[in-house]
């Protein structure tokens, strides 16, 4: 394995901070997934902190900037994951788009339960539709995007599954190793040994910690299982996940499914790339192609 790569997979493996909390060790280990990588889009962009009602947001938006704008929902698990932890990756993005982008500061479980993360995730898709870093205003295209269980949340919402939530439906959706399902026998599910961060075995368990006493079983939690309906209504989607992650297989369902209703879907497989690559941009070559991809599925 490269060096560059091995390290990765080291820090990724290494034993959660000491402490009787395990959520608070969940979210310290959220915090520092990254490494502290970044790429230029940090410096080369303004940050811009907004309120929409009582949620906090924060608009990261590039030099050069059009009314084409970007919601990305960060993963976590549903439990940890803030503006912090994925302004690099949403800087990155902002500027190799050319679009403004948007990250809510959604609220986090077990304090805040399903359908919390949904409701906050679709208002500020809502403000995006409407308002602009600096202005109110309308998009002239909007997309949506999310990593882990924000892809998740991204999911459900391109799909119109989002409960008691009315609003704009993104014009691009974007997952990164997305959480679609969280049951094995609802297809999808893969046993990957090689991934040292999402056991195929404490997903339920990550999901009964977001949603307890409800079906897990239900769209709003696991999209992978919504009607053909729902999937037919899904605007131009791109996925990407890793040859090696636990949910590659959840990834190659969603798309089925996807393609059976003739929806235009890429799936990108990226070769031995931990979970959520993405975020290790200059320093993983792939991670940089990676969002090289998106940004350019953006701006199609």
């Amino acid at each position: 394995m490269r060096s560059d790569l091995a390290e990765v997979f080291a820090h990724l493996r290494r034993s959660p901070p000491e402490g009787d909390d395990p959520i608070a060790s969940m979210r310290e280990m959220v915090e520092d997934y990254a490494m502290g990588c970044a790429g230029p889009g940090l410096s080369a962009c303004r940050r811009v902190p907004v309120c929409i009602g009582a949620l906090a947001a924060e608009w990261l938006v590039p030099p050069e900037v059009g009314r084409e704008r970007l919601v990305y929902l960060h993963g976590g698990g549903w439990a940890a994951g803030s503006l912090s932890s994925h302004r690099a990756i949403a800087a990155e993005l902002a500027l190799l788009s050319g679009q403004a982008v948007l990250v809510p500061d959604y609220r986090l479980a077990p304090e805040h339960p399903f359908p919390a993360a949904l409701v906050d995730a679709a208002e500020a898709l809502a403000f995006a539709a409407r308002n602009g870093p600096d202005e109110p205003g309308p998009a002239s295209r909007l997309a949506l995007a999310g990593d882990s269980a924000g892809g998740n949340l991204a999911a459900v919402i391109a799909l119109g599954l989002a409960p008691e939530i009315s609003g704009p439906r993104p014009d691009r959706l974007v997952l990164l190793s997305p959480f679609l399902g969280t049951q094995p026998e609802d297809g999808g599910f893969v046993r990957a040994p090689e991934d040292p961060v999402v056991a195929s075995d404490a997903m339920g368990m990550v999901a009964a910690l977001y949603a307890p006493n409800h079906d897990p079983r239900q769209p709003a939690i696991s999209p992978l299982l919504a009607s053909a309906q729902a999937f037919e209504t899904l605007p131009p989607t791109l996925i990407q996940a890793s040859t090696v992650e636990t949910l590659r297989g959840q990834a190659m369902a969603f798309a089925q499914r996807a393609w059976a209703c003739g929806v235009a879907l890429r799936l990108s497989f990226w070769p031995g790339m931990p979970h959520v690559w993405q975020v290790f941009m200059g320093k993983l070559p792939e991670a940089d192609g990676a969002l090289a991809e998106v940004a350019a599925f953006l701006s199609d």
